[in-house]
C-alpha cells in the first residue's frame, strides 16, 4: 500500500482582547477564508493576510470598519504581516483605507519594510487599495471601545505567518502608534512557528513580547505551555493581553480577559 504523505494546515484567528467570544462567528469566518486559501494553494502570507481582512470587514472588531476613534476624531489604523521567510511589511497611522493589512502585504513586497502616516496612505492610494470614507467607521453606535488588535496565525506544513491589524485605542492622542508596527512586538514569525498578540501597545513593546515568545517555541516549549506563560507577563486588570501561538508541535491561544477567537486544523496531501 503506498502511503500518501500529508502537511498540516492550522489556522488561528482572534477578535482581539475584550472582544466578545460570543462574536467568534467572526473569527471563525475570517479562518475558513485562510483554510480555504491554503487549500487552494494561496502563499501562507496571503491566507494570514485575508483572513485578517474578514476581520477588518467585521464592525465588531476594532480593526478596518470597526477601528476605534482619536481624541481629535480622526481613524488611525496599524497592520502588519510576516512569514517565516523574513518577510515583513507594516503601515502606521494610515487614514482612510478600508483594509490596512492588504496595504501591509503590499509594503511587504516593496523596497519598504515600514510606512507612516500621509506618507503610506499615498502608498496605498498609488496601488489602489480600497478606500473608506470616515462615517463609514464605527457608525453602528454600538460601544466596542474594549476591543483591541485583531489577527491571525497560520501554519502550511513547515511554512508559517502571522498578520494583525487595529485601530488603535479609543480616544488616543493622534499619531499615537502601539506594537502592531513593530516586527517583534505584536507579531513574529519564523521557520519553528508564529505568534500574534493583542492588548496594551505599549506593554507588549516594551516587553519585545512577541520575538520573545518566539523563542520559547525555539527552545521548544510547546504552545499550550506557551500561552499561559506569556499571559503571565502581563498582570490583570491593569494590563490586558491576548495570544495565539502556532508552531510544529502544535497550537494554542488565550487571554486574561474575554477575547473571541478560533483554531482550525486539517490534515492534506502534499
Amino acid at each position: 500500500m503506498n502511503m500518501i504523505d500529508k502537511k498540516k494546515i492550522v489556522v488561528l484567528t482572534h477578535g482581539g482582547v475584550g472582544s466578545d467570544p460570543a462574536h467568534a462567528d467572526g473569527t471563525a469566518i475570517a479562518g475558513q477564508i485562510g483554510m480555504m486559501g491554503l487549500q487552494t494553494g494561496e502563499p501562507v502570507l496571503d491566507a494570514a493576510c485575508n483572513a485578517v481582512t474578514i476581520l477588518e470587514d467585521d464592525n465588531r472588531f476594532n480593526a478596518g470598519v470597526g477601528s476605534h476613534r482619536r481624541d481629535d476624531g480622526s481613524v488611525q489604523m496599524d497592520a502588519s504581516c510576516m512569514d517565516s521567510s523574513g518577510t515583513f511589511g507594516s503601515v502606521a497611522a494610515l487614514e482612510g483605507f478600508r483594509n490596512p493589512v492588504q496595504v501591509a502585504r503590499i509594503v511587504s513586497q516593496s523596497e519598504y519594510r515600514v510606512l507612516a502616516g500621509a506618507g503610506a496612505a499615498k502608498f496605498a492610494s498609488n496601488q489602489e487599495c480600497k478606500t473608506v470614507e470616515l462615517d463609514e467607521i464605527n457608525n453602528t453606535g454600538t460601544d466596542f471601545s474594549t476591543t483591541d488588535t485583531v489577527g491571525c496565525v497560520v501554519r502550511d506544513g513547515d511554512k508559517f505567518a502571522a498578520a494583525l491589524s487595529t485601530g488603535g485605542i479609543n480616544q488616543a492622542h493622534s499619531g499615537r502608534v502601539g506594537d502592531v508596527p513593530l516586527i517583534g512586538c505584536g507579531l513574529y514569525a519564523g521557520p519553528e512557528g508564529a505568534v500574534a498578540t493583542t492588548g496594551e501597545g505599549e506593554a507588549i513593546t516594551m516587553k519585545m513580547t512577541a520575538f520573545r515568545a518566539y523563542q520559547l517555541i525555539e527552545q521548544g516549549m510547546d504552545p499550550k505551555a506557551i500561552v499561559p506563560t506569556v499571559i503571565d507577563w502581563f498582570k490583570e486588570p491593569t494590563t490586558a493581553f491576548g495570544i495565539i501561538v502556532v508552531s510544529k508541535t502544535g497550537f494554542a491561544g488565550g487571554a486574561n480577559q474575554c477575547m473571541a477567537w478560533t483554531a482550525s486544523e486539517i490534515e492534506v496531501p502534499i
